[in-house]
């Protein structure tokens, strides 16, 4: 449920409104973490939901179902993004699209950028012949605009900063030939995976100007997000990795530097406002709270459950991400525009309910 300022401030923004009332939201990959979120906050603001997956999910029409009445919330099987004419077929009454589901395979071979850009440009082609779409939000990521790089001063990330190091050391053939560790594959998988955010984003951004379509265009790059996951049958990506820490996997921790982290919610309401807010034009929305490092993310477990007998101790000397991240700024006025929030959702309490949730 919504508080009372997140009701006033909703009333108020109304006046801003892209989409009326009703109107139907495509939503790709309703079953993944943040999408489902995506999902949940549409139906919240009134508005409903074509979800696609990529095989039926009875739990998940009965979820929405459940909450917010029949018909609100129907889903859409969609295998792939390969095919314009099934991505069309599927956006029939749709008048927004919000493109979250990302087929991202982690490899040591960069051949997997070419084919990650055309899934995305794919969904721009069939929404470019739609007449009824009027706005598409593209899911990005924090890695899109840097790899973080513990105790770096100086980096100050822009909204036309890009991963322009990730897509360069993804290519290069260099690291791989010099060393097979362990720790070299994973950064060699880790700079292709930035580099597929980065050009899955960047080459969309250019298709817009190349192409000139109908409808508003506008992305999201979220950090590392924690918080509730919403039902059971959803992993929980990156709040699943934070929760098996309670089980003693250390891969997170060797894994991830130190980076910035928002809460679920707080990117659900971002995304929500992307698509529907008539002033958010052409933007990219930075969903960054707070830098924190694993040293403090095991504290908050520590203090969420401090009888559990798993949890590592922390890391040695670790850094922090001293990124300054300019846009963010931007982010939270949006969010104090619609929902009324002073403050992004802080991360221990983000943790608190991911931990509660299911």
């Amino acid at each position: 449920m919504m508080g009372v300022r997140s009701l006033c401030a909703i009333r108020k923004a109304k006046d801003t409104f892209a989409l009326k009332s009703d109107s139907s939201v495509l939503v790709t990959g309703a079953n993944g973490y943040i999408a489902s979120h995506v999902a949940n906050e549409l139906l919240k603001l009134g508005y409903r939901v074509k979800g696609t997956v990529r095989e039926p999910k009875p739990w998940l029409d009965k979820m929405f179902n459940d909450c917010y009445g029949p018909n609100r919330y129907t889903s859409a099987v969609l295998h792939s993004y390969d095919n314009v004419g099934k991505i069309y077929d599927i956006l029939e009454g749709v008048e927004a699209i919000i493109h979250l589901s990302g087929n991202i395979v982690v490899t040591d071979n960069p051949e997997v950028i070419l084919p990650s850009i055309k899934l995305v440009t794919n969904v721009l082609e069939a929404a470019a012949t739609k007449p009824s779409i009027t706005r598409v939000v593209l899911a990005s990521s924090s890695m899109a605009a840097y790899t973080p790089i513990p105790d770096q001063e100086g980096v100050i990330i822009t909204a036309d900063t890009w991963n322009d190091r990730a897509v360069r050391e993804a290519w290069d053939s260099l690291p791989a030939q010099i060393s097979t560790t362990p720790d070299s594959q994973w950064k060699k998988r880790l700079a292709i995976y930035s580099a597929c955010k980065t050009e899955m984003e960047r080459q969309a951004w250019n298709w817009i100007i190349r192409n000139k379509p109908s409808f508003e265009f506008n992305t999201v790059l979220a950090a590392f997000t924690v918080g509730k996951i919403i039902h059971r049958q959803i992993g929980g990506s990156t709040m699943g990795w934070v929760r098996n820490l309670l089980k003693g996997e250390k891969q997170p921790l060797l894994l991830v530097p130190p980076k910035w982290f928002v809460d679920v919610e707080d990117v659900a309401r971002l995304f929500a406002i992307a698509a529907c807010d008539s002033t958010v034009q052409g933007q990219r929305l930075f969903a960054f709270a707070e830098s924190h490092n694993w040293t403090d993310i095991l504290q908050i477990l520590r203090a969420c459950q401090p009888s559990h007998p798993l949890i590592l101790d922390p890391p040695a000397e670790e850094g922090r991400d001293l990124a300054k991240i300019v846009p963010r700024e931007r982010a939270l006025e949006l969010l104090r525009k619609w929902y009324g929030q002073r403050h992004w959702t802080s991360i221990a309490t983000s943790i608190r309910r991911g931990l509660e949730s299911q």
